[in-house]
């Protein structure tokens, strides 16, 4: 049986991948810090070893046995430091997955500031280490269960007739990509022992801002579109942020259309909203 290791993977993503591995018949083993490793426990997935700890900390990191681990995906290396903290302890033939962003894409990080100069910055490292690694870089993920949840976001203010604060005229665009399609990925690049040294977008439909929140309306059941410029607020940025899309991902109709299914489901309680 293979063994992974997901760091960081307590939620959205991280959860996704965690079962969707399990029904391989993968062990999977997550680490994150003591407050939020019990959002996995409350889901009863069965068969996930959870070791608690903080990865900033070097006497929390050893805890990890690293030499267990056929692959490890890293869902929240933000900073070189991290990574210096990491580097000796994984094995050079060892499967690693960094999970980086599109914000690291040197068309928009100057966009994102310290954060894709961060990523950028990482990837870097990577390159020029000895690591068999694997590098995706996602657009902004969106989907069921989401704690950011940017689309039940969209669609809580139009069934409540409430304000949508957007960025500048709302018409840049921006992509999207489901979650479904970012965990199928990463359970290939997982269960890939070779040294491909992949880098991957991971992106969707590209659609302006605007359009993106009146297609949300068609899925909603009843509401209204009220927008309000508001720079500060809106959770989508004013610039840019394309990709080219040449392999077969969710559109953006199908995905809205089982969002919303879940979303009057379970979503919206989930989330503390009134429907």
């Amino acid at each position: 049986m293979e063994n992974v290791l997901i760091i960081g993977g307590n939620r959205f993503v991280g959860k996704a991948l965690s079962e969707r591995l399990l029904h391989k018949g993968v062990q999977v083993d997550v680490f994150n810090r003591s407050g939020t490793s019990s959002d996995l426990r409350t889901r009863d997935i069965e068969g996930i070893d959870i070791i608690q700890g903080d990865r900033n900390k070097p006497e929390d990191l050893a805890k990890i046995d690293f030499t267990k681990y056929d692959c490890i995906v890293d869902m929240c290396l933000f900073f070189e430091s991290q990574f210096d903290l990491i580097e000796d302890r994984i094995d050079k033939d060892t499967n690693y997955i960094f999970v980086s962003s599109g914000a690291a894409n040197s068309k928009y990080s100057e966009h994102y500031g310290d954060y894709g100069h961060d990523k950028k910055q990482v990837e870097r490292r990577l390159q020029d280490s000895k690591l068999n690694y694997k590098i995706v870089r996602p657009s902004y993920i969106v989907g069921q269960g989401n704690h950011r949840p940017r689309l039940g976001y969209y669609m809580n203010k139009i069934i409540n007739r409430e304000h949508i604060e957007i960025g500048g005229n709302g018409q840049n665009n921006v992509n999207i990509v489901f979650v479904q399609d970012v965990v199928k990925h990463l359970e290939r690049l997982a269960t890939t022992p070779e040294r491909t040294y992949e880098m991957i977008e991971l992106v969707g439909d590209n659609i302006q801002i605007i359009d993106l929140i009146y297609k949300v309306n068609e899925y909603s059941r009843e509401g209204e579109v009220l927008l309000v410029q508001d720079d500060e607020n809106a959770i989508l940025p004013k610039n840019d942020f394309t990709f080219e899309t040449n392999w077969d991902y969710t559109k953006l109709d199908e995905g809205l259309k089982d969002y919303a299914e879940w979303y009057y489901k379970e979503g919206a309680k989930g989330y503390g909203y009134n429907i």
